[in-house]
């Protein structure tokens, strides 16, 4: 009997966990979404503004564009020295903006891909200090997107983050 309760409550201990490691998955979003989602009078499609105030992840390279610490910075689907066709960011449609969490540490190679994941805002916004900006990750946590492609190897094409 006391093999059965115990092998009942691991499998209720089981169930929890799945439950628990599914009930915090966070939506995540590429650039290509961010560009198919932006209208020619720069208005926004309803199923990228269904995200706004809720938690999305998205990869790609770090442009500082304020505070040394990178307490605001811009992700965008290109590095800011460009990549392996000498291509470089331009448009609102290719850049997050990203105001991080207080206190986030991070090393900066603007080489490196980062997985970022904050609080996701979608609409034109005009900001005094930051300029114009259509995406926005509020409360942003920061890490190294590990393994993730942006070189050409072994016969496979290179591949920037979200296309």
């Amino acid at each position: 009997m006391s093999r059965v309760v115990y092998a009942l409550s691991c499998c209720l201990g089981l169930a929890v966990c799945t439950l628990l490691a599914y009930g915090d998955e966070v939506s995540r979003l590429t650039f290509a979404q961010l560009v198919d989602s932006i209208r020619a009078n720069l208005e926004l499609t309803q199923k990228i503004q269904s995200y706004n105030g809720k938690e999305v992840e998205i990869q790609g390279f770090i442009i500082p564009a304020g505070p040394p610490d990178l307490s605001f910075f811009l992700l965008s689907r290109v590095s800011a020295i460009g990549n392996y066709c000498c291509e470089l960011p331009t448009g609102q449609d290719e850049t997050v903006y990203v105001f991080t969490a207080k206190g986030v540490k991070l090393f900066y190679d603007p080489l490196r891909v980062y997985k970022v994941r904050g609080r996701f805002d979608a609409g034109i916004r005009h900001d005094a200090a930051y300029g114009v900006s259509l995406f926005r990750l509020h409360q942003a946590q920061v890490e190294e997107a590990v393994g993730a492609k942006v070189m050409k190897s072994e016969g496979n094409a290179a591949t920037a983050p979200g296309r």
